[in-house]
């Protein structure tokens, strides 16, 4: 009678193979703590980056004022920024207004303004209800409360104190910087 081989892994095979696995995965673990603020942080930035860049196009095709305000109350919710098409040109959302996007860094989890920068988190001037402000005109060239050419950042952190910034140059210009 024949006998037939057996195959496949002995106990002490399986369990050197789960010790291996387990070893990588707890070297891997630090990184992966790390990457997901990053990971958060980099889509806050990046999401800011496009609301702008639609807060200029959105002005250029509807061929008026496209506002962003910080800090902005829409009904009982307060949001961190309010992209909104800004009807009678005083960057002041107000009732009625309609809302482009609305963004709450809490949505980011690990990621909030940077308020250890001197000047402040954001440094584009404030309007008349005291909120930082940016517009967008037709020619997408970003403007402040008084119609003068406007520039500046916004300045975010995340729980590992990783820090990056969005920059609105005079010329409608925007960019990420990473900070250090």
């Amino acid at each position: 009678m024949k006998t037939q081989n057996q195959t496949g892994l002995t106990l002490i095979e399986l369990m050197t193979v789960v010790a291996i696995i387990a070893s990588l995965s707890l070297m891997a673990m630090p990184n992966l703590l790390t990457w997901l603020p990053d990971h958060r942080l980099n889509r806050a930035v990046r999401e800011l980056d496009s609301n702008l860049e639609l807060a200029k196009l959105t002005a250029v095709k509807t061929n008026a004022l496209c506002t962003l305000v910080f800090d902005q109350k829409i009904g009982d919710r307060k949001y961190d920024y309010v992209v909104f098409e800004d009807a009678d040109n005083d960057l002041e959302y107000d009732e009625g207004e309609r809302a482009v996007e609305k963004i709450l860094w809490s949505d980011y989890k690990s990621v909030s303004e940077d308020s250890s920068i001197y000047g402040g988190a954001v440094t584009f001037p404030a309007n008349d209800e005291n909120k930082h402000v940016l517009a967008f005109r037709p020619n997408g060239l970003p403007i402040d409360n008084i119609g003068n050419l406007n520039s500046g950042k916004v300045h975010l952190v995340n729980t590992y104190g990783h820090k990056k910034s969005v920059v609105v140059s005079p010329a409608g210009n925007i960019r990420i910087e990473s900070e250090h």
